[in-house]
């Protein structure tokens, strides 16, 4: 049987009584983290369910004008011929930008290229699949 001297006793109550508060305020910090993270959330997800509201309304009213948009280009047909002159320039622009950037980089105005061997010495035509030698 072992005896605990008084001295002794009194240091490990008083040593069980600080970790007992720690104990506390780290279970009182949790908490309090606790209802700050549940408040946020139901923060965030009113300020979600507002967004998701305004966005549908917004994909409702482009879709009305859209469709109004559509409707006064089919009535008026100059200005349909003006909007496809208009593309028809854009899509030519396209295509000579792209011609120069094909020319910058050394692709072949024809089309592939036929032979990669000046940059890629080391590559080989990858033999087809399911062809016995």
């Amino acid at each position: 049987m072992w005896f605990v001297t008084r001295r002794r006793h009194v240091r490990e109550l008083a040593a069980a009584k600080a970790e007992t508060g720690r104990q506390r305020l780290r279970a009182e910090a949790a908490e309090e983290r606790a209802g700050v993270a549940v408040r946020n959330r139901e923060q965030v997800l009113g300020q979600n369910a507002a967004l998701d509201a305004d966005n549908r309304r917004l994909a409702g009213r482009v879709e009305e004008l859209g469709k109004r948009v559509s409707a006064l280009t089919e009535s008026d047909p100059e200005y349909l011929a003006d909007l496809e002159q208009q593309l028809a320039a854009e899509k030519k622009r396209a295509d000579r930008l792209q011609a120069r950037l094909d020319d910058a980089v050394g692709m072949p105005a024809g089309g592939p290229i036929a032979d990669s061997g000046p940059w890629q010495p080391g590559w080989n035509q990858p033999k087809p699949r399911g062809v016995a030698p």
